[in-house]
């Protein structure tokens, strides 16, 4: 795995850091590409999942026809598993969701789920996956999504203090609530995750860490 050539397939500038951070720390001998459109994400808020289905596959091709990706993950937690679906059947190449192994691990690990989300169109799509996996593993869950408004505005803007404060808001009026774990819907947030379960006595799950144990496995 020492020669291992990934892209990483992002629809925001927000994935790109955290990502490139851990991934040099736990595999500086990976090849990563980070492909990035964020004209996306407006696709994603006019409910338009043609255009985005077309812009992903460009960003897929580019990765194969151009860097010559072994596999490649999708970074964007508002693709839903109908659209992740189909880029499968069209993709030469292994594909990963970041946010699927995510959903695994929180619900082998609670009834009770809290989903942090600062990217509003993020909702549906990471509430669907929780509930389809806990199906698929014969388990029930109860789910209890939590916007935090203007959270992710403020991190585009670089004002990552009120980012994190929104944030940190958010997950405690899950924990007030009796949720049992805290799902981190994005990667943007997964520099939360640590201190948000040291603060609040309950595990908190981010993509960052279980897609990269999925990707390793993916790669053989």
């Amino acid at each position: 795995m020492s020669n291992a050539n990934l892209a990483f397939l992002h629809t925001s500038p927000a994935a790109i850091a955290p990502l490139a951070r851990f991934y040099a720390r736990h595999e500086p001998a990976w090849v990563i590409t980070n492909l990035m459109d964020d004209g996306i994400l407006r696709l994603f808020q006019q409910s338009d999942e043609g255009a985005v289905e077309t812009a992903l596959s460009s960003l897929l091709r580019r990765a194969v026809e151009n860097y010559g990706a072994r596999a490649a993950m999708i970074t964007c937690s508002s693709v839903n598993l109908r659209l992740l679906g189909r880029l499968e059947r069209q993709s030469p190449i292994p594909l990963l969701k970041i946010d699927v192994p995510m959903a695994r691990a929180a619900v082998e690990q609670a009834e009770r789920i809290g989903v942090l989300i600062s990217f509003r169109p993020t909702t549906q799509p990471t509430v669907t996956l929780l509930r389809e996996t806990a199906e698929a593993a014969g388990r029930r869950v109860e789910i209890v999504p939590h916007l935090c408004p203007g959270a992710y505005d403020a991190l585009l803007t670089g004002d990552t203090a009120t980012h994190d404060r929104l944030l940190r808001e958010g997950a405690e009026s899950l924990v007030s609530q009796g949720l049992q774990t805290i799902v981190l819907a994005q990667v943007s947030m997964s520099h939360l995750r640590e201190p948000l379960e040291a603060a609040l006595g309950v595990p908190v799950v981010s993509s960052l860490e279980t897609s990269h144990a999925a990707l390793r496995k993916l790669l053989g």
